[in-house]
């Protein structure tokens, strides 16, 4: 998938300039319209409510067509005009003000006579976390207010899953460095013990080691996330990827007496890195063998399926990752796909696991066109599935380019 270049922040700000130009011209084309109904109302009793009229004229179209919330009121808190980004946000109707937060803050713009700028939360209509609204008031002439409203729950949460990040790679980091740091020590004091050396020798081995699979891991994570651009795609074997998989994991295995097995269908295609599919397919195997008790089998089955929703009609390959483990809580299954969270941290730092190994999966999926998916019950063993497109192309056909498949990924969004 393509990555466009990071744009300059002033091409980013004279981007926000223009629309904030559109939007407050419109604006103020609406409220001139205003003006004239208040001056010709003649009285200053509330109106019965009425339906808007509709408005054809071409700055209402341009208006409505805004992601930013516009609303024209007059000094009686009813709406004079408002788009319907402002009606989705909750905070207003096609006749009134209905956030008691957003009519004090137009008293006092109203009584300062100069905008006001805040940040307000509105409940959801239905159950999840208050959308962050960015409001600014700026009062006009004759009693009329426009209010604009930016939509901007999404900045948070991704300045929360910044700040999330920070402090998990630092807590990872942490952990290893002070572990060699003692054990270092300890292996200064125990010079004369050749036994006690060799076993602090082998905990910072391992601890050296857990490090470096977690800096990969983030590298690679890093790499997926656009980072760096995607390798052009090529036609890859869907049993090739798996074999590659299973050479990988396979000491980790035998050491657990752990059968692995591949059923299904044969000679099956996907476009993409082979690498990147072999890691996905690696993460979700070694998974599997991790929580999977000892002298039992992981089982990887290939099959061809037709799926409902935005890729219907597009046949995929479903790699499906099956084992005998503890098996994952219904409460967890949302998660498990999000950087450094682990169902059993204990247990993931006893085998060696970053945190990373299901994020990276989730990112290939994405990249490839696909996605990844999981079903699961406490003792009951876990079924991972990871969907790519199938190759559909003629044998002599050309591989379509990296920046091909992001055009058209985009697109389908």
């Amino acid at each position: 998938m393509a990555h466009n270049e990071p744009q300059p922040k002033s091409l980013g700000r004279g981007i926000g300039r223009v629309l904030t130009g559109l939007a407050a011209g419109a604006a103020f084309g609406a409220a001139a319209t205003a003006l004239m109904r208040i001056r010709h109302r003649g009285t200053p009793h509330p109106e019965p409510r009425t339906a808007p009229v509709p408005d054809t004229r071409p700055w209402e179209a341009a208006v409505g067509l805004l992601r930013t919330g516009v609303c024209l009121v007059d000094d009686h808190n009813r709406v004079l005009y408002t788009n319907r980004a402002a009606r989705d946000l909750g905070l207003v109707d096609d006749h009134e003000i209905v956030s008691l937060t957003l009519r004090a803050l137009l008293a006092q713009a109203r009584r300062s006579g100069r905008y006001r700028d805040a940040e307000i939360e509105v409940p959801k209509q239905v159950m999840g976390e208050p959308s962050a609204v960015s409001v600014r008031i700026t009062p006009l002439p004759d009693g009329v207010s426009v209010a604009e409203f930016q939509d901007i729950s999404e900045l948070h949460r991704v300045e929360r899953v910044r700040r999330d990040f920070v402090a998990n790679i630092s807590h990872e980091l942490k952990t290893p460095v002070g572990a060699m740091q003692i054990l270092s020590e300890a292996l200064k004091d125990a010079a004369e013990d050749p036994d006690a050396a060799a076993r602090f020798a082998d905990r910072i081995r391992s601890e050296s080691k857990r490090m470096n699979h977690l800096v990969t891991d983030l590298l690679e994570l890093s790499r997926l996330q656009g980072a760096e651009k995607l390798p052009d795609p090529e036609p890859v074997e869907v049993d090739r990827i798996v074999m590659e998989a299973f050479d990988q994991t396979r000491i980790a295995a035998e050491e657990k007496g752990i059968e692995l097995r591949l059923t299904g269908l044969e000679d099956m295609e996907v476009l993409g890195n082979e690498a990147q599919l072999v890691t996905a397919v690696k993460n979700l195997v070694g998974n599997a063998i991790s929580y999977s008790p000892e002298n039992t089998a992981v089982e990887v089955e290939t099959s061809m399926t037709s799926p409902t929703g935005h890729l219907a009609g597009v046949k995929m390959v479903c790699i499906r990752v099956r084992d005998q483990g503890i098996g994952i809580p219904a409460e967890e299954l949302d998660r498990i796909f999000e950087r450094f969270y682990r169902v059993d941290a204990a247990r993931s730092r006893q085998t060696g696991g970053t945190g990373l190994g299901l994020a990276i999966v989730k990112h290939v999926a994405v990249n490839h066109g696909g996605r990844v998916e999981v079903s699961s019950m406490p003792d009951a063993g876990s079924v991972f599935t990871l969907m790519l497109p199938a190759r559909s192309l003629p044998s002599d056909a050309t591989a379509p380019d990296s920046a091909e498949i992001g055009t058209s990924q985009q697109a389908a969004r």
